[in-house]
């Protein structure tokens, strides 16, 4: 019984699993905020992968509290937490 690999991938996340946050960095390229570092602590709702098309998938959002206050690369800020897809996280290495 083989699962599927995106089965897989999605079942590794979960509530407090500790996280970093990739930004998007392609309106922001100089910028020398760090991706921020958090735990996931609650799950939110899926959403579509997209905006004028038919929705093909669906892709999981995550709640994420972050270790310190994270101003983000536009400056806003300072945020405690957000709604993360999860396409941006990724495990946090182990320290």
């Amino acid at each position: 019984m083989d699962a599927p690999a995106s089965a897989g991938a999605a079942a590794a996340f979960g509530v407090g699993m500790q996280v970093v946050v990739r930004l998007d960095r392609a309106r922001y390229p100089d910028s020398l905020v760090e991706d921020p570092i958090g735990v996931i602590t609650a799950p939110g709702e899926l959403i579509g992968s997209a905006l004028y098309a038919p929705v093909v998938g669906k892709e999981a959002i995550w709640v994420v509290h972050f270790e310190e206050p994270f101003y983000g690369l536009d400056g806003t800020g300072p945020h405690e937490s957000a709604k993360v897809p999860q396409r941006c996280l990724e495990a946090a290495p182990e320290s």
